[in-house]
């Protein structure tokens, strides 16, 4: 049946796509090669902000390819950040100023160009091949794309419709972008703040020998700090999180960690499905072919609504998060994201010595969901909410 749009309507479908268009992909993300990390990873890391505040996981297979993918609940046609069965990873931040002056520029393709490197790439450089091949013939993304290999590669790829700028992981062995290209073709670009405090923290990580995947989980991603002329002094209990790596607008966070004297099947893929500050990563693993019950639903993942019960109620307004109730709900979440971590890493050292069967990976992930889920919900009751009663927390379809 056709419909009729009324001005009012035809108005919010305007603002709507406004939103869409300048708000959707502003994210703050980094990569390290293994001489700057502490032992021996290769490090991809995205703070994902955007508009879709649903995020979940799946699995994806494409004959000899398997995949798993950071995507929005329930639309498997783009993937936002993710792994493939070679150690593969790759995520994007959105970069408007690599539009070249006077371009009919296209934009928003970056979820379904990220899916399409998933399926076809082994190395960096087989994805090095993806965007000169499509120079010409041109492509709907502007953004600058982070990627890794299970060689221990680590670039990012300033991208526009029809060029690229590559800038691998040298000395000091990483690099951090936000929503701007270091290659600007226009001054669309913006996110300094968080580029510049991402900088200071992995910096002071790699000259202390501190770099891993454990630090940017529960040092990097949750991060809230300003600058001080940027601080209300008036609202001491108060953060505004609009120019802070953890955003209120933060809805997940992938961090992937490899490593070059081990077996592609043990890159794991560290997943956040809720705000950092007021969530927990749960570990994944493409090989085990599954994805856990918590992080995977119908009309939306488990673990993802109970984080955004928590977000809500956190943040005394939209932008201002209450750093009293933060510091009680990390207070639960550091002992359980403590607990994942050393469980983990425990398993990862057995699985070293004996690559397990897809089954054992799989039941593996499940406990460490369903501690999570735990977590967060002990934290809901703590603050008042009725955990798994609400209708963001029921149990999925």
């Amino acid at each position: 049946m056709n419909k009729i749009h009324r001005p009012i309507e035809i108005l919010t479908i305007i603002l709507s796509f406004f939103c869409h268009f300048t708000l959707l992909n502003a994210c703050t993300t980094g990569l390290a090669a293994p001489n700057a990390t502490n032992n021996n990873q290769v490090l991809l890391w995205k703070n994902r902000d955007s508009g879709f505040n649903k995020n979940e996981v799946a699995f994806f297979r494409n004959d000899t390819v398997t995949y798993i993918g950071l995507i929005n609940a329930d639309d498997t046609t783009q993937v936002w950040a993710g792994v493939n069965n070679f150690g593969f990873a790759i995520m994007n931040a959105e970069s408007r100023d690599m539009a070249l002056p006077g371009e009919n520029t296209g934009y928003d393709d970056e979820g379904i160009w990220m899916k399409a490197a998933l399926r076809q790439c082994r190395t960096v450089d087989d994805f090095e091949q993806m965007l000169h091949r499509s120079n010409s013939s041109g492509r709907k993304v502007t953004s600058n794309f982070g990627v890794i290999d299970a060689t221990g590669n680590a670039a990012f790829f300033e991208t526009g419709n029809h060029e690229y700028f590559r800038f691998d992981a040298e000395e000091p062995g990483y690099l951090v972008r936000a929503n701007f290209a270091y290659k600007a073709r226009s001054s669309e670009g913006y996110g300094k703040v968080r580029h510049d405090r991402a900088i200071t923290l992995i910096d002071d990580a790699v000259r202390n020998g501190r770099l891993d995947h454990h630090y940017l989980i529960s040092t990097v991603s949750r991060d809230i700090a300003l600058p001080d002329s940027l601080i209300d002094a008036s609202r001491p209990n108060r953060r505004k999180t609009s120019d802070t790596i953890n955003r209120h607008r933060t809805v997940s966070a992938a961090i992937f960690a490899g490593s070059v004297d081990k077996a592609p099947a043990l890159t794991t893929f560290w997943c956040t499905l809720g705000e950092p500050a007021v969530a927990l990563a749960v570990p994944l693993w493409v090989r085990s072919a599954q994805i856990p019950a918590e992080l995977n639903g119908t009309g939306g993942a488990l673990l993802n609504a109970a984080f955004m019960d928590i977000n809500n109620a956190v943040y005394a307004d939209p932008t201002h998060i209450d750093l009293g109730k933060l510091r009680q709900i990390r207070q639960i979440f550091d002992r359980t994201q403590d607990k994942i971590f050393r469980k983990t890493a425990r398993q990862l050292k057995r699985w070293e010595k004996n690559l397990p069967e897809p089954t054992e990976m799989a039941v593996f992930q499940d406990k460490m969901a369903s501690m999570a889920l735990r977590a967060a919900r002990k934290a809901l009751l703590y603050l008042g909410h009725p955990a798994g009663q609400s209708d963001s927390t029921a149990p999925n379809n």
